[in-house]
């Protein structure tokens, strides 16, 4: 797939799906959080080469967080989450009583819980939307520098596109505000399929 194979239009319907994801996410971080209101949208949808990821999310060696889902059915892809550290700890401190945010192992089940949340609802709106069956993998979390975990879950990915979309996510509650991006990874031919489904291809 080239850079021209997925235009803005189709970028746009992508972000739409994406916010009708995270409208589903809300409701199950919302009980996570006590009830207090969480607002969270994606405020854009980009295309971006491979190679370019890791200094698009932050500089190759700065430390981040990766949950992360692999899909297989109709189509396979794998779809990632991933917030910087700081926004990692401050999430571990708003979810654990007593917490300041450690990387402990309630720490990282914490994340796991809340990446889980947010990339399967993003799965289950893609399956509705296009009538896809999509059977997601329990999620797994790495944290590492943005350039290994780009590379762990590129080797754990098969014959993968050259590009990949990456939508830019934020949520806020009135004590934390957290930024992170979601990465749609699809395996070869994936990613036409799924824009066919939707009437975009």
């Amino acid at each position: 797939m080239d850079d021209s194979s997925i235009d803005s239009t189709r970028l746009d319907v992508l972000k739409e799906l994406a916010n009708i994801g995270v409208g589903n996410a809300v409701t199950s971080l919302s009980t996570l959080l006590s009830g207090e209101k969480i607002d969270m949208d994606v405020p854009e949808a980009i295309l971006i080469p491979l190679q370019d990821v890791p200094d698009t999310l932050a500089a190759e060696e700065l430390a981040m967080v990766g949950v992360y889902i692999k899909a297989h059915g109709d189509v396979d892809l794998t779809v990632l989450f991933v917030l910087s550290v700081d926004s990692a700890a401050n999430l571990i401190a708003s979810l654990v009583p007593g917490s300041t945010g450690e990387f402990d192992d309630m720490g990282i089940s914490v994340l796991m819980e809340v990446g889980n949340i947010l990339t399967a609802s993003y799965l289950n709106a893609i399956s509705i939307m296009t009538e896809l069956n999509l059977m997601p993998s329990p999620p797994e979390v790495a944290v590492d520098m943005a350039g290994a975990i780009i590379s762990t879950v590129l080797a754990e990915s098969s014959a993968i596109e050259d590009n990949i979309v990456l939508l830019k996510t934020s949520l806020s509650t009135r004590q934390m505000e957290i930024e992170g991006s979601i990465l749609i990874v699809p395996d070869i031919g994936s990613m036409e399929k799924l824009l066919g489904m939707l009437g975009l291809w």
